[in-house]
């Protein structure tokens, strides 16, 4: 009888071309579980932790810092090496005092050190709106998490500052004018500069910001800015440090 669906792992030579990691090392690489983000946009918790961070070796110490429950995401023991880990995920090595945020750049997602002030907290973009039950409002986000609150008053393309893994709401960010936003993929992503203006979409083109960034001012789609904060990032979003 035939293997149903696919397979469980991955050459190192087929991973998208986002993964900023080595072609020609190991063979073959982590290969993220079905979860809330595309492969693209994600890396296996193992290759976090072996290719960016390199905080192990050999294939054995990796899935032993895993499977012992040393290795936290958004404040969670994760203990599967391919659990799919996204755009500002937090990953944490208590042992190693180590605290590690994926953030964008032009090479696709990288690590950022964060301090331990921000070990709790996560900056999520809002990707749904919906009136539920008891006439409450949900808000779904980015990764795959749902929050229930009357009192936010925000839209898709807006994004709450939470605390992980509690989900107590801590801040929000606006696409609006005058907001700081991140540009997340293209040439420039990574790039931090001061919206301008939203220009609202039509039928036939999508709504489009109006951003001045580091390299110039630039007119993109809005599914590619995530608002970071009002006059100062809300977290830390740079670029990760060598």
């Amino acid at each position: 009888m035939g293997k149903k669906g696919g397979r469980n792992k991955l050459k190192r030579l087929a991973a998208p071309r986002t993964w900023d990691i080595s072609r020609k090392a190991a063979r073959f690489v982590y290969k993220p579980s079905p979860g809330t983000y595309p492969i693209s946009a994600s890396y296996p918790l193992g290759v976090v932790i072996r290719d960016l961070a390199s905080m192990a070796t050999l294939s054995r110490e990796l899935k032993f810092m895993v499977k012992t429950g040393k290795v936290l995401v958004d404040g969670r023991e994760r203990r599967t090496p391919t659990f799919p880990v996204g755009l500002f995920n937090l990953v944490s090595v208590p042992l190693e005092g180590a605290d590690f945020r994926l953030v964008p750049s032009p090479k696709g997602l990288v690590l950022a050190k964060v301090g331990k002030e921000e070990t709790g907290k996560k900056l999520c973009s809002i990707s749904t709106k919906t009136k539920v039950r008891g006439g409450h409002i949900q808000y779904g986000l980015h990764d795959g998490r749902s929050i229930l609150d009357d009192a936010l008053n925000l839209s898709p393309g807006d994004a709450v500052l939470l605390e992980v893994p509690s989900q107590k709401v801590l801040g929000q960010a606006k696409l609006t004018k005058g907001a700081m936003g991140l540009v997340l993929s293209g040439d420039r992503a990574g790039q931090l500069g001061k919206i301008v203006d939203v220009k609202q979409g039509t039928i036939s083109r999508e709504r489009m910001v109006k951003i001045s960034l580091p390299s110039g001012d630039t007119e993109i789609p809005s599914r590619i800015v995530f608002p970071v904060g009002s006059e100062e990032p809300l977290i830390t979003v740079g670029a990760a440090a060598s």
